[in-house]
């Protein structure tokens, strides 16, 4: 009983250096899991500090190029409001000019109409109707506030080309004619302004304008024929010839 009291006391002894050995194994595995685990999240921490740093990075150069651009596109600004500057000037420059020519074209104009209706009252009496309502347009026209200056004047411009081309035209139409009290409808002829006669529907008549007089004389019968002729001629339904036509000069011989 005294050696087993002895034994045991030894071996609890014994015992307590490995127990104390197990103890330090575990401390230092738990320690080393706890640095691992320390050493993990050390990392993450980094990645994420890096990842930040990459962000922070990458907006400091998003924010320099936005700078840049708005530096540029302010350049730019500027340039173009210098321009608009200039621009604006010029089309000041340019309303100032266009006032100053309009309130010089309108009394042109209408010296023109003035000119217009003496030169048809003035001249041979063809087409006398059309004319006088192309002037009654033209006069309708000038007051009118949809109308542009420039349309107006075109079509002034336009009624003078047609009054200058009367003066290389041949042409004949069928109108009344006012003699002695008389009506009666005779066909008229033309050409340019040195021709402008008028024959009775029968042939038996023959008429010419006296520009000198202002009125209409009567003339030979024998031109009818002629000028019968010459009246199909310009109605294209003949072919051109040879034709005795009374000249306006030999109205004031």
């Amino acid at each position: 009983m005294s050696l087993l009291k002895k034994i045991i006391p030894a071996v609890l002894m014994l015992s307590l250096p490995l127990f104390s050995h197990a103890t330090s194994i575990e401390k230092l595995q738990n320690s080393s899991a706890t640095d691992q685990q320390k050493s993990k999240q050390a990392q993450v921490n980094i990645n994420q500090l890096d990842a930040q740093k990459i962000a922070l990075v990458e907006q400091v150069k998003s924010v320099q190029a936005e700078a840049q651009s708005l530096t540029i596109y302010n350049q730019y600004l500027s340039r173009l409001l210098a321009d608009q500057g200039t621009e604006k000037t010029s089309l000041e420059t340019q309303i100032s000019s266009v006032t100053e020519t309009r309130q010089g074209i309108v009394p042109l104009m209408m010296t023109m109409l003035e000119d217009l209706e003496t030169f048809i009252n003035l001249d041979s009496p063809f087409l006398m109707t059309e004319r006088h309502e192309r002037l009654i347009q033209l006069k309708n026209m000038m007051n009118k506030s949809d109308v542009s200056d420039a349309e107006k004047y075109r079509r002034i411009l336009t009624a003078y080309h047609i009054e200058a081309e009367y003066g290389s035209k041949m042409g004949q139409y069928q109108a009344g004619l006012s003699l002695d009290g008389v009506e009666r409808t005779v066909n008229y002829f033309y050409l340019g302004r040195i021709v402008f006669v008028a024959v009775a529907l029968d042939s038996k008549s023959v008429w010419m304008w006296d520009r000198s007089k202002a009125q209409w004389l009567s003339i030979d019968a024998s031109y009818a024929r002629d000028i019968n002729k010459a009246i199909r001629i310009a109605q294209k339904t003949d072919i051109p010839a040879l034709l005795k036509l009374p000249l306006l000069s030999k109205a004031n011989q």
